[in-house]
């Protein structure tokens, strides 16, 4: 939070943008963010169902969903910890596969932000100085390590199978969300339905940056937008913060002022947008949430 408001002072005057804001820019921005969001949680609810779990709803998954999305916004990894919990207490469903499907889907995003990457860095003028060469080098670099890390963690896991360097207790279940990653990996129209919603997910997400600068007043291609959001992408994914507050928006300004679009406005456009999935989060979370509470103690009234 310091961190935001030493930002903000220093480049107040990037912060008279926000009076060329609508409620028509922030409604659209909801609405772009809501769908990416939507297409992220399909995904894995067609994992969830693919894997075994028959009996689950899909607006029985969406409370689930969106309130272990509000649970992370205050707890690092506690939503995510919540949603295993639900899934295992309700539907026995095992935490083994869980992880597997939230380490696939991360694993699968993060390989098409870099991807994405890789081909701007290539196609664009970015990559005609050192910089940009540089750039494209450690976005290939990345890729690369993105994409065999799995592999390699499979393999190492399975080639020291029986050795007393791993604890039973670490290595079944770490064996059991190796051998879901690799046989999910290899059902092709499971990874075609994901990849696709994959994709819509960060097309979308795209567009929410894109309006967010546009509503600013400030131009930005495309390409641009994609660089931008595929930066933003990763702050999802490692949190060191609850929600990485204060680092998601630093990631934001550094990488707007490459693009020549400037720190302060990359700043605004990431606090525009976490603002915006915040409310969206905190909205669907309590909806949503207050139908988990309902079930939660009309179980308990049965049991007792």
């Amino acid at each position: 939070m310091l961190l935001i408001v030493h930002f903000l002072h220093k480049y107040s005057a990037d912060i008279s943008g926000l009076k060329s804001l609508s409620l028509l820019d922030i409604l659209l921005i909801g609405i772009w963010s809501f769908v990416s969001y939507s297409a992220y949680a399909y995904a894995v609810f067609v994992m969830l169902i693919d894997a075994g779990l028959r009996n689950l709803k899909p607006f029985a998954w969406l409370r689930i969903y969106f309130a272990s999305r509000l649970v992370n916004l205050f707890v690092i990894q506690g939503g995510n910890l919540l949603r295993l919990f639900l899934l295992k207490k309700k539907y026995n469903f095992s935490y083994a596969n869980s992880i597997g499907i939230t380490a696939l889907l991360i694993w699968l995003n993060a390989s098409i932000a870099l991807l994405v990457s890789c081909y701007l860095f290539a196609s664009v003028d970015w990559h005609a100085d050192e910089v940009g060469n540089g750039l494209l080098a450690w976005s290939v670099a990345a890729l690369a390590a993105i994409l065999l890390t799995p592999l390699l963690l499979v393999w190492v896991m399975k080639a020291n199978k029986g050795s007393p360097i791993w604890p039973a207790k670490v290595l079944e279940p770490s064996l059991k969300i190796a051998d879901y990653f690799v046989a999910t990996t290899k059902n092709k129209r499971l990874m075609t339905q994901i990849t696709v919603l994959s994709c819509i997910h960060f097309i979308f997400f795209v567009g929410v940056n894109y309006f967010s600068f546009r509503a600013l007043g400030q131009t930005v291609d495309i390409a641009g937008a994609c660089l931008y959001s595929a930066a933003f992408v990763f702050t999802r994914y490692i949190n060191i913060v609850p929600g990485n507050l204060g680092l998601s928006e630093l990631i934001g300004g550094l990488v707007s002022e490459q693009l020549g679009i400037g720190f302060g406005n990359g700043l605004l456009v990431a606090g525009i947008v976490r603002v915006v999935e915040v409310i969206t989060i905190i909205f669907f979370g309590l909806f949503y949430g207050k139908f988990l509470m309902l079930d939660y103690f009309r179980n308990r009234q049965n049991a007792g």
